[in-house]
């Protein structure tokens, strides 16, 4: 048997803070919420229970939530004086944690210069070549999936030589040679569906991620994450994932994923379950298995990932339903059948989208979609296109996204071949994926900007759908949920007011137009946002006598 080793996995800040010595340019938080680490804990959980190595994580998000001036630094320090780590591996979901990866490396050389250091997630597998040219104190870095490497490396009498002539691990030396090509290793995800979620504190983790009317977390809620599959045959221009794990379909069994979620149930309490496969009904008959076994279950099932409609019928949504599904996001990108086919290039068939909607209201499934904004080659009348077949379609609400174009993207290689980027959004962290960085000849920042903005005050409040249809209920669920993340959000506010009136709520009519009068007498754009989409200051009954128009965004 070998002796027995110890790893350390550090997830990297992606809720980043003000530190002094983490460039201003990536003083930018990535998520507003805690998400569980899944990458990592399924790497721990794996090593753990095929060997006799020992795994620890550290999130060092969790400080950051609690307290945004934390100093990470010092705070990792304090976690390495705990004990001796033969490997230190550092995650790296998103490239905005880059700037972190410099200062931890340094601090843990400082402990353990005898320690392998690697870095590993999806952001080191698509800038390998700048991150190990940049950060010199890292041994390797582990390409895509790292629970059969890692164990490999700890197993070895010589980790020193694995790194050296495996392909997955990737060293400054490889780097340097032009005809080396990296290579995934791969391990049955039935290997990976337990995981050991006493790595981690579970209590930090129960957020609201997904967008819902529906949600209904109180103190006893208790979510835990899955993802019963890897990769993804569709090649989305926006998307690294054709670059990732591939366009070949893995899966775990039906079997392991609910006796998974049986022991968490029985475990932990878990009455919410993410599911964050990026393909989870491709398979129609293994997704309709599991709805099928989840629908025993008594929990509630988010999948934010979003999904491909054209897999939904009749009996898919009754047994998502079933299961628990009562939001679902659908992952449309564009109103334009020539933007889908030729830019994003996405097979969707336009024909099925109204009746899968109206399946999913059928069985009180609140429809979303997603839209992606501002692609190389989407013109201006194909942007009024997609916002009108938005409102044609009855989505009950609509996420507009920048065009980004994330590394390891066809966007980004475009981007970067075409020069649509400017060199400093080249460097490692430094898109935002708040704001709009492509520069294509023909298209105004300032249009893109004004068009998602637009789109969604248009669509989500003043011509929301449920309105239009006189589900006030709904409607007033949704609004609360927007006031849920953003307390001051004018138009919500706005729209609330509006829905007490029609059902003859005076008191929360008055509550909710006062909030809104005060907001936008302060603030001059939203006066003008008023202007815009007629929305009265003096009188919401001025609102409501109007019939509601169709607006073109700019």
């Amino acid at each position: 048997m070998v002796n027995s080793k110890k790893a350390l996995i550090v997830v990297l800040p992606y809720m980043v803070n003000g530190e002094k010595k983490v460039k201003k340019t990536h003083k930018r938080n990535i998520r507003s919420f805690l998400a569980f680490p899944y990458g990592a804990l399924t790497i721990a959980s794996y090593v753990r229970k095929e060997s006799n190595h020992d795994v620890e994580i550290i999130d060092l998000n969790i400080p950051l939530q609690s307290d945004p001036s934390a100093d990470v630094g010092l705070l990792f320090e304090k976690y390495l004086s705990n004990g001796f780590y033969d490997f230190i591996g550092f995650s790296m979901s998103y490239d905005n944690s880059f700037p972190w990866l410099e200062l931890l490396t340094n601090i843990a050389l400082e402990k353990f210069p005898k320690s392998i250091m690697f870095a590993g997630g999806p952001a080191a597998s698509t800038a390998y070549k700048e991150i190990l040219k940049l950060v010199r104190n890292l041994h390797a870095i582990c390409y895509l999936e790292g629970e059969g490497p890692l164990l490999e490396i700890m197993n070895s009498t010589n980790p020193k030589q694995v790194l050296k002539s495996s392909n997955t691990w990737i060293t400054p030396e490889k780097c340097r040679d032009l005809l080396f090509a990296p290579a995934a290793t791969h391990v049955d995800l039935g290997g990976v569906i337990d995981v050991d979620y006493e790595l981690v504190s579970q209590d930090a983790y129960n957020m609201r991620e997904a967008f819902s009317p529906f949600v209904k977390y109180h103190e006893d809620s208790k979510q835990f994450f899955i993802v019963t599959s890897r990769g993804c045959p569709f090649k989305c221009v926006f998307c690294a994932e054709p670059s990732l794990q591939g366009s070949n379909m893995r899966y775990a069994s039906v079997s392991s994923i609910i006796s998974h979620i049986k022991f968490l149930i029985d475990n932990y309490g878990l009455t919410v379950l993410t599911i964050y496969d990026d393909q989870i009904l491709l398979n129609k008959v293994r997704a309709k298995e599991i709805f099928r076994e989840i629908g025993k279950l008594n929990i509630r099932v988010e999948m934010p990932n979003g999904v491909t409609l054209s897999y939904i019928d009749e009996e898919m949504a009754m047994l998502m339903s079933k299961a628990g599904v009562d939001t679902l996001f659908l992952a449309i990108e564009s109103g334009s059948p020539r933007v889908l086919r030729e830019v994003v290039k996405k097979p969707i068939a336009f024909k099925k989208i109204k009746p899968v909607v109206n399946l999913l209201k059928k069985y009180n499934i609140f429809a979303c979609a997603f839209f992606v904004i501002g692609l190389p080659g989407e013109t201006r009348e194909e942007r009024i296109e997609t916002r009108n077949f938005a409102y044609d379609m009855g989505f009950d609400w609509c996420f507009f996204n920048y065009a980004t174009p994330l590394r390891g993207s066809q966007l980004y290689k475009d981007c970067v071949d075409n020069g649509w980027i400017k060199e400093k959004y080249r460097e490692l962290g430094s898109i935002n994926m708040s704001e709009y960085v492509l520069d294509i000849p023909g298209t105004s920042k300032e249009e893109i900007q004004e068009t998602i903005f637009n789109m969604n005050i248009d669509l989500n409040f003043v011509n929301n759908v449920n309105i239009r249809d006189a589900n006030i209920e709904l409607a007033i669920r949704s609004f609360k949920e927007v006031l849920l993340r953003h307390k001051d959000h004018p138009i919500a506010h706005f729209m609330l007011s509006i829905c007490y009136k029609t059902i003859g709520n005076i008191e929360l009519d008055e509550y909710h137009y006062g909030i809104f009068k005060d907001i936008v007498n302060e603030n001059l754009n939203w006066l003008d946002v008023c202007s815009k989409f007629n929305l009265s200051i003096d009188n919401n009954d001025t609102f409501i006598s109007k019939k509601v128009k169709l607006v073109e965004t700019a």
